[in-house]
C-alpha cells in the first residue's frame, strides 16, 4: 500500500508537479476519483479545476495553454488515452498526464509531452491494492470539489467533455 486515501496521492503527486506551477496550468480531473485527486492538485499549483472526459470539450478554451489531466491511477491507460484525446484536439500549448500510479512502460506518444507519476509498480492489476482507502466517488463528491475549498460557485473551474454531473 502506497497511499492512505486519494488526498494523500494528490499531494504526493503535486510534489511530483510543482515545476509546473510557473506555467500556470489548467488541472483537468477524470471522473470520478481523479477529480479529487486534481483537486487537491490543482490547489497547491493554485490552478483552475475542471473535468476531462473522452467526447467533445465544452466551455473550456484549453487553445494555448497548458493543461495536466489527472487520474486517480492508471492501469491500462484507455480512459486517460481518451481523454488526453479530447484535450489534445483543442489544440493546447502543452499537455501533461498525471496520476499517483502508472505502469511502468506505459507511455502516451504524441497525445502528451510527459507523464508525472509517484510511483509506477508493477505488475499493476489493481488500484485498490494501492490505497488503504478508495471508496466509491458520489458525482456529490466529484460537485463539491469542483467547486473548491472556499465553496465557490465554480467560476474557478472548467470543463472539458461529457460526463454525468
Amino acid at each position: 500500500m502506497l497511499f492512505r486515501d486519494r488526498t494523500e496521492a494528490g499531494e504526493l503527486l503535486a510534489d511530483v508537479l510543482l515545476n509546473l506551477k510557473g506555467a500556470r496550468p489548467l488541472v483537468l480531473g477524470i471522473p470520478a476519483g481523479g477529480v479529487l485527486v486534481a483537486r487537491v492538485v490543482a490547489d497547491r499549483l493554485g490552478a483552475p479545476l475542471g473535468t476531462a472526459q473522452s467526447g467533445f470539450l465544452e466551455q473550456v478554451d484549453v487553445a494555448q495553454k497548458s493543461v495536466i489531466v489527472v487520474d486517480e491511477g492508471i492501469v491500462t491507460g484507455a480512459t486517460m488515452r481518451a481523454a488526453l484525446e479530447t484535450v489534445g484536439a483543442a489544440g493546447p500549448k502543452l499537455v501533461i498526464a498525471a496520476a499517483p500510479l502508472a505502469p511502468p512502460r506505459l507511455g502516451f506518444g504524441r497525445l502528451a509531452h510527459d507523464l508525472y507519476t509517484v510511483a509506477r509498480p508493477e505488475p499493476l492489476t489493481s488500484l485498490r491494492r494501492w490505497y488503504a482507502e478508495l471508496p466509491d466517488v458520489t458525482d456529490d463528491e466529484v460537485r463539491a470539489a469542483l467547486r473548491g475549498r472556499d465553496g465557490s460557485d465554480g467560476h474557478d473551474w472548467a470543463y472539458a467533455g461529457a460526463t454525468s454531473l
